[in-house]
Formats: structure tokens, C-alpha cells, sequence
């Protein structure tokens, strides 16, 4: 630009000369006139080489790059240098983005580039075969006109991508994929589809082998139990000693009992089979029914408050819904030294159905809530034998409240106590 500059001043400059030379030896006319035909020349000069600038710029290469004259020399050099540059530059991006392809192409996770329209940028071979895609000719389609799922589309409307979502691809749910949506750029999303049928047919085997052998401990016993009452009612087996050994063997075998049975109510829950989850529930004849059994077990030994909104009814399975609000009371009844406070509270907030069961026992570690849902695990093993836990109870009540579209919620403070709450969605109301 400096240069431009310059060069019109220069040539002004010597215009203005020139001019005052050929005045002074012939004519001012003739000096004007000799002045405008060099300006003429000038700007048509100049003329050209933008003309030459534009043809070039609409079809640029190096190899017909106009070398131009005077200052359009160094324009030309200058559009010469900043265009290898750039053609640099989108090499090695090209580079990139081919490395990048390929890395992407190995992965054994399918993987699809969105905007913020939901409209496919681009995706790898593995995604192409999971929701049947075609790169040349699905790019800029949106990714649920072209694969059809229920699911999918909720998931991107609800645009809640925190948690992953399962599909599945055959109605044998032989093909299960887990999606998960991760957000970058400006409002675009990478979306990652990885197979999941393997593990799921592994976990599948796992809870099948745990229900055949639950049932097949179920029989014996129930023979042990039953010999262990009839050696106790016999005369010969009268004395303190005896008492004493059996009633340990008698413990030790409902403690067994009651393992079987809640491990096979655990996998009824998770594998789905035989249960009715429209069924309507009575919650005041429910609670009813849970209050007596309560009673039987406690004794009086917590003060147990109950606040039931008894014209709040759902939809579900009585047998897992009356499970799972047993099993909190009594989980809270365990863990809350006597004359502890259980409150338990059945009702509506903020539009949804919330079954809560509140203490103020010895609470639990806020490193321990996340894990405490998961079977067996316990967060004082021996505290968990002595009040005659099995390690599942809460297991159950997550698998059964997951089932039923829910979530279970859990707070804690240690030293006050805890707070459980099933809450279930809008749908279950009736």
C-alpha cells in the first residue's frame, strides 16, 4: 500500500514539472495537454494490471502469476508469496485432517460429527454400518430423518447428554449399541456409538447363573431349616448348650435363606421376566400393610413418623414397588441407634410422586454414597452381619425404581443422617 503511494506521488511530481517545463518553453495549452496524455497512459496502465489482478484471482495459480511492472512487480510477488504460503498451509491441514480420518476410521467405536441442527458433518466406516449411513450421500441430512429411533430422537431434543443411552439395532436385542453425545466447538457434537452386545450377553450369563444356583439352594434349605426346628423341639436336645447351637444354626440358615431370596427377587427385577409394572397400586392399603410388618420387627424401638398423601396412587408392580419401600425403612432401621427418628413421607413435589424415608442415624461418607448400590458392597461390613443385612437391599430398590422409569436419590451427613427418596415420573401418576 505504501508503495502505491509513493509511486502516485512520484508521478504527480514529475507531472507538475514537466508541466511547468513545456509551459515556460512553448505553451501552457501545450503543457496541459502533454500532461493529460501521460496521466491517460497512466491510468490505463494501471488499469490493465487490475484487470490482470482480477482474471488471475478467479482462477489463481502459480504457474499464471502476472509478473506485472514497477509497483504491480512487488504486488504480484507479494500475492506470489502469500499464495504458496497458503497453499502450504492447506497441505499440511489436508495432512492432518487425512490423519485424523484414518485415526478415526480404527476405532472400534462408531463416531459421527453433528451441527448444532443435528445434521451429520461427517462419520467414520463403523458408524456408517451401525445406523446405515452413506457419507456421500447422508452428509448435511439430520441424523434422525436418516436413522429412525424413538430414543435417539428424544435424546437429542431433550439435548440432556450427561448420561449415555442404549439402542437397540434387532428386535432380538441381539445388537445393543450405548450412545453418548459430547458437545465442542460452537454448538456442535460428536456423537459416539460403541457395541455393547457382548458385555450385555456376558451379564446376561452372569445373572442367569446366579438365578439357577439361588434356586437350586432354595430347596436344601428350606430341608436344613426344617430339620434344624424339628432337633429343637426334641427332649434330648433340651439343654443350654444345645439351645445355644441351634439357635445359631437356625440365624445362620434365615440369614442364608433370606440371601436367596433376595437374590433371586434381584434377578426377577433386572432380567425383566413375568412382571406387570402397570398394575394400580393402593399406596394407603400398601402402607398399611408395611406399617404391621414394621411393627412386628421394631418393636417400638424408633420413633416412626408417617406422612402419606393416601389420594396419591401410581401405576407399577405392587410386589417390587412394596419391596423397595421396605427395604428403605428397614435399611433406615438398622442404621439408627433406638429411640432414633424415622420419618417417612409419601407425596408430591414439584409435580412428581416422592417416596422418602429420612433418619437421623449414624449417616454415611459422602465416597461411599455412590457405591452403596451396588451389590454386596457394604460401608461397615461387620455392622451389615450383625444387624442382619445381606449387601442387596438396595441394590434391589435401585434396579426396582430404574424399572419403573425412576431414580433413587440419596444424601447423607455423617453423624446426622440419611435421606432416601424414590422418585418416579409423571407418567406413573393415576
Amino acid at each position: 500500500m505504501q508503495d502505491i503511494r509513493w509511486s502516485i506521488f512520484w508521478f504527480f511530481l514529475i507531472e507538475i514539472l514537466l508541466f511547468l517545463i513545456i509551459s515556460k518553453i512553448y505553451s501552457i495549452k501545450i503543457g496541459l495537454i502533454i500532461c493529460l496524455a501521460l496521466m491517460s497512459c497512466y491510468l490505463i496502465m494501471h488499469m490493465y494490471w487490475i484487470f490482470r489482478l482480477k482474471k488471475w484471482l478467479n482462477s489463481p495459480s502459480l504457474s499464471n502469476l502476472p509478473h506485472g511492472t514497477g509497483v504491480w512487480q512487488q504486488i504480484f510477488t507479494k500475492h506470489y508469496q502469500v499464495f504458496k504460503q497458503n497453499k502450504n498451509s492447506k497441505k499440511e491441514l489436508v495432512s492432518a485432517l487425512d490423519q485424523f480420518t484414518q485415526a478415526a476410521e480404527v476405532l472400534v467405536d462408531g463416531v459421527v460429527a453433528l451441527n448444532e441442527n443435528n445434521e451429520i458433518i461427517w462419520c467414520n466406516k463403523k458408524a456408517q454400518n451401525m445406523f446405515n449411513l452413506n457419507i456421500k450421500k447422508d452428509t448435511g441430512r439430520p441424523i434422525n430423518y436418516i436413522f429412525r429411533n424413538t430414543k435417539l430422537f428424544n435424546y437429542l431434543e431433550k439435548a440432556n447428554f450427561d448420561e449415555s443411552i442404549k439402542i437397540n439395532l434387532d428386535s432380538n436385542f441381539k445388537k445393543v449399541i450405548e450412545v453418548k453425545i459430547l458437545l465442542f466447538g460452537e454448538k456442535q457434537k460428536v456423537l459416539i456409538a460403541k457395541d455393547i452386545s457382548q458385555a450385555i450377553k456376558i451379564e446376561a450369563t452372569r445373572k442367569e447363573f446366579i438365578s439357577n444356583v439361588s434356586h437350586e439352594l432354595k430347596t436344601p434349605l428350606t430341608v436344613i431349616s426344617g430339620f434344624i426346628e424339628t432337633l429343637e423341639d426334641m427332649a434330648e436336645f433340651k439343654n443350654k448348650d444345645h439351645k445355644k447351637i441351634f439357635k445359631m444354626m437356625s440365624s445362620q440358615a434365615y440369614r442364608m435363606t433370606k440371601l436367596v431370596d433376595d437374590l433371586l427377587l434381584l434377578s426377577n427385577v433386572e432380567s425383566n421376566l413375568f412382571q406387570n409394572r402397570s398394575e394400580k397400586i393402593q399406596i394407603k392399603i400398601m402402607i398399611n400393610k408395611i406399617k404391621k410388618s414394621i411393627s412386628s420387627i421394631d418393636a417400638k424401638k424408633h420413633k416412626i413418623k408417617y406422612l402419606i398423601n393416601e389420594n396419591l396412587n401410581i401405576y407399577g408392580s405392587k410386589k417390587e414397588i412394596e419391596s423397595a419401600f421396605y427395604n428403605l425403612i428397614t435399611n433406615a432401621i438398622r442404621y439408627t441407634k433406638n429411640n432414633g427418628s424415622i420419618s417417612i413421607s409419601w407425596g408430591l413435589i414439584n409435580g412428581l410422586p416422592i417416596f422418602e424415608v429420612k433418619d437421623n442415624g449414624c449417616g454415611i461418607e459422602h465416597k461411599h454414597i455412590d457405591r452403596i448400590t451396588e451389590r454386596f458392597y457394604r460401608v461397615d461390613p461387620d455392622r451389615s452381619r450383625d444387624t442382619g443385612g445381606t449387601g442387596l437391599g438396595l441394590s434391589i430398590v435401585k434396579n426396582i425404581i430404574k424399572q419403573h422409569n425412576g431414580e433413587l436419590k440419596i444424601t447423607s451427613d455423617v453423624g446426622k443422617g440419611s435421606s432416601f427418596k424414590l422418585i418416579f415420573d409423571k407418567e406413573s401418576i393415576i
